[in-house]
C-alpha cells in the first residue's frame, strides 16, 4: 500500500492543482490559469512514470511520447509562466516556440515506435528502458529510438539551464520595476519564484541522475522510490500553493502605470527635484500613506516617472520603496521612544509610519536597524 501512495502521490498533487487552476476565471488571473495547463503537462509526465513503475508496460509503451513532450515541456511552461508574472501580462503566441523542441523529440519518437515491430520495442523496453544496455548493442530502429531518448535527455538539461538564467532575470527585473513603483511591496514580489527556480535545479539534477542510473533500479529497490517522489510531490504542491496565493502580477502593475498623468513639467537642476523631493517627506511626511506610489510623488512636483525613478536611484542609491521605508523606520524610532509614560503598541506605530502591516513593519524595522521594534523600545528605556 505505501508503494501505492508513494508511486501515485506526484500525480495526485498536480491532478488537484491543474483543476483549481483551469477552473479559475482566465480573464481574472491568466498566469494563474496558465499554471492549471503546467500541472495538466506534469499530470501527465507523472502519469507516465506511474504506469512505468506499477510496471504497465504495455500502458506505457503508448504513453511514450505523451511522456517525452511532457518532460521536455515542464521547464519551459514553467518559464513561460514566469513570463506571465513578470513581463507579459497577456498570453503570448510566440513562447509556443519554447516547446518547439519538445514537440520535435516526442514526434520522432511517435514515429519510429510506429516503424518498429512488437519484437524491436520489447527489445528497446527490456534490453534499453530496463537493462540500460548500450544503443550500440541494439537492432536498427530500436537503436534509433534509443538515440532519440539520448538526444531527448540533452534537450532536457538544455531547457532547464535556460529556465533559470533568464527566469531568475526576469524575476530580479521585475521585482526591482516593483520596488520602484510602490512603497509598500507586501503580496507584490515574487521572490519565491526565484527560490522555485533553484529547487528545479536540486530536483532536475536528480532527475538527471536518476535518468542516467535508469529507472529500472526504483522497480527493483522499491524503496529508493521514496525519496525522489516526496521531493517532487512537496515541490509541485509548493508551486500550485505559491501560485494559488500570488494574486499579483505584471498585469496589475500596467493597468497601475496606465493611471499615471502625464506631466510635461521637468527640472533641469537635479538639486532643486532633489530639494523638492525632500521637502515632501520631511516636512509633509507624505511617507505616512501607506498606499504611496511614485506616481503620487509625480502629481505633487508636477514632474514625470522618470526623472523621480533615476534620482531616487542615482541620488539616493535607493529603490523607491526603500527610499520612502527609510523614513518610516526613523518615524518608527521616534514614536517608539518619544513618550516613555504612555507606550504606543506596536501596531499604532506600524500604522502611524505608514508601514502596509505588522508583519512587514517588522520585518523592514529590523532589516534596517538590526533589532526588532520591541528589542529597540527596549534598548532605548535602559
Amino acid at each position: 500500500m505505501w508503494y501505492d501512495l508513494v508511486v501515485y502521490t506526484p500525480m495526485y498533487a498536480t491532478a488537484f492543482w491543474a483543476v483549481v487552476f483551469l477552473l479559475s476565471p482566465v480573464k481574472k488571473n491568466r498566469a494563474k490559469h496558465f499554471l492549471g495547463l503546467f500541472m495538466v503537462v506534469a499530470f501527465l509526465l507523472y502519469l507516465s512514470h506511474t504506469l512505468f513503475f506499477k510496471q504497465e508496460f504495455d500502458a506505457y509503451l503508448i504513453m511514450d511520447p505523451v511522456y517525452t513532450f511532457a518532460s521536455l515541456a515542464v521547464y519551459p511552461m514553467y518559464y513561460w509562466y514566469i513570463r506571465l508574472l513578470t513581463v507579459e501580462p497577456a498570453i503570448n503566441y510566440r513562447n509556443l516556440l519554447l516547446l518547439l523542441p519538445a514537440f520535435v523529440v516526442s514526434v520522432a519518437t511517435l514515429f519510429v515506435y510506429v516503424l518498429m515491430s512488437e519484437a524491436e520495442t520489447m527489445e528497446y523496453l527490456q534490453h534499453f528502458l530496463l537493462n540500460r544496455k548500450p544503443v550500440s548493442e541494439l537492432s536498427s530502429l530500436a537503436q534509433t529510438q534509443g538515440i532519440i531518448f539520448i538526444i531527448g535527455r540533452i534537450v532536457f538539461a538544455a531547457t532547464v539551464i535556460y529556465s533559470l538564467v533568464f527566469g531568475r532575470k526576469l524575476v530580479i527585473q521585475y521585482n526591482k520595476k516593483v520596488a520602484n513603483f510602490y512603497s509598500n511591496l507586501e503580496d507584490k514580489t515574487i521572490v519565491w519564484v526565484k527560490y522555485l527556480l533553484y529547487s528545479f535545479v536540486a530536483t532536475s539534477l536528480m532527475s538527471f541522475i536518476f535518468n542516467v542510473i535508469g529507472r529500472s533500479v526504483f522497480i527493483e529497490f522499491t524503496g529508493w522510490l521514496l525519496v525522489p517522489s516526496l521531493i517532487f510531490s512537496l515541490l509541485l504542491f509548493f508551486i500550485g500553493f505559491q501560485g494559488y496565493i500570488q494574486n499579483y502580477s505584471v498585469a496589475e502593475l500596467a493597468e497601475d502605470e496606465q493611471k499615471v498623468p502625464a506631466h510635461g513639467l521637468s527640472f533641469s537642476n537635479s538639486e532643486q527635484l532633489k530639494k523638492e523631493v525632500v521637502q515632501l517627506f520631511e516636512n509633509e511626511k507624505i511617507y505616512r500613506d501607506p498606499n504611496l506610489k511614485i506616481t503620487h510623488v509625480c502629481n505633487r512636483l508636477k514632474t514625470n516617472r522618470t526623472y523621480i525613478s533615476k534620482l531616487i536611484n542615482n541620488q539616493f542609491n535607493s529603490t523607491f520603496s526603500d527610499f520612502v521605508n527609510s523614513y518610516r523606520v526613523e518615524e518608527a524610532k521616534t514614536l517608539l521612544t518619544q513618550n516613555p509614560s504612555h507606550l504606543f503598541s506596536l501596531n499604532h506605530v506600524s500604522e502611524a509610519a505608514g508601514f502596509g502591516s505588522l508583519s512587514s513593519f517588522i520585518r523592514i524595522f529590523k532589516d534596517k536597524v538590526g533589532v526588532t521594534p520591541g528589542r529597540y523600545r527596549e534598548n532605548s528605556r535602559n
